[in-house]
């Protein structure tokens, strides 16, 4: 009995010392790891949102930029690091997918990791050469049919974005094609405009001003909804893709142990800063929408990636080492 009863008072301190610690978060320097270098977009969104998040939190944030490994350098850094809601990952689409890329991942972040707040999302864009005879995505798909494995499509890197945006759309469409892969979107796009590369997907950034330029083709967004930027070019979905949704992504995650307190201390902060007019703006420029969810909604769309990309990685057989 005696000990049962200091064994009760023991986990009444510890519970105590917790709850208090949770009520005084965050107290000292919070860092997010950013697993890309510094300068790319994923750098810039990281930045922007740490120097929000110290405004609304009142406390230091900095950035760690730790990438390699297909982000898994960076990310399995915020797996191992304490639980305590001071390290946390700006992930993003890789994230959502290198499970299924990479044989030999020391960790499961489905299972070691728990989301924060999903940032924002954003489409990517299909395009092809400005001479190229469809004008739309049908008219693509009955070319390609046409010809089979005679199409081809621009790829930056193996499992990126652009790839798997490729393999799903050759999944659900039915079409032969295949990918011509690159060391660097650059390259697949300076192909694209020279006519060697019958398809890209790629960001609204990079596109939209060579579409303006007349050096490249527009057919459709990836997203679910039109994009506000370009109203008038219609989904993949909208053009008898059906099911065909991807999205470029920005999301914060903790360590899978970091206490509930913590993360809804963090999970308001982000909200706060999603309904800013400035991040709008920002976004907006960035060619992304704020989203600013809760913690579990970001751990479902974070499972639900996984899910949806270890289907088409299996299909089209893409492994990294």
């Amino acid at each position: 009995m005696i000990l049962k009863l200091f064994r009760a008072c023991l986990a009444a301190i510890a519970f105590a010392a917790f709850s208090a610690n949770a009520q005084i978060y965050p107290s000292k320097v919070i860092k997010i790891v950013v697993p890309y270098p510094p300068g790319g977009s994923t750098d810039i969104v990281g930045r922007y949102i740490g120097q929000k998040l110290q405004e609304v939190l009142n406390t230091p944030v900095i950035i760690d930029n730790k990438p390699g490994a297909g982000t898994n350098i960076g990310t399995e850094s915020v797996v191992w690091s304490s639980p305590d809601g001071y390290t946390l990952l700006l992930a993003s689409f890789a994230n959502g997918v290198n499970k299924s890329l990479f044989k030999n991942m020391k960790f499961d972040p489905t299972k070691e990791l728990v989301g924060v707040s999903l940032i924002s999302l954003g489409s990517i864009i299909m395009a092809v050469p400005p001479d190229f005879p469809a004008k739309n995505v049908q008219e693509f798909i009955a070319a390609s049919k046409a010809q089979p494995g005679k199409l081809n499509y621009g790829v930056g890197g193996a499992g990126s974005s652009a790839h798997l945006a490729g393999e799903l759309f050759k999944s659900i469409s039915g079409i032969a094609m295949e990918p011509v892969l690159y060391k660097g979107g650059a390259a697949a796009l300076q192909d694209l405009i020279a006519g060697r590369v019958h398809l890209i997907f790629d960001n609204p950034q990079i596109l939209i001003p060579l579409e303006k330029a007349g050096r490249v083709k527009l057919l459709a967004v990836t997203g679910k909804d039109r994009a506000a930027y370009l109203p008038n070019l219609p989904t993949m979905m909208e053009s008898g893709v059906g099911g065909y949704e991807i999205y470029s992504w920005y999301g914060l995650m903790a360590p899978a142990k970091t206490p509930p307190e913590v993360i809804k201390v963090l999970e308001r902060a982000m909200e706060k800063i999603a309904a800013m007019p400035e991040v709008k703006a920002k976004f907006t420029e960035l060619g992304i929408s704020p989203i600013g969810s809760n913690s579990s909604a970001m751990t479902e769309f974070f499972l639900e990636e996984n899910r949806k990309w270890e289907k088409v990685v299996k299909e089209a057989n893409i492994q990294l080492e």
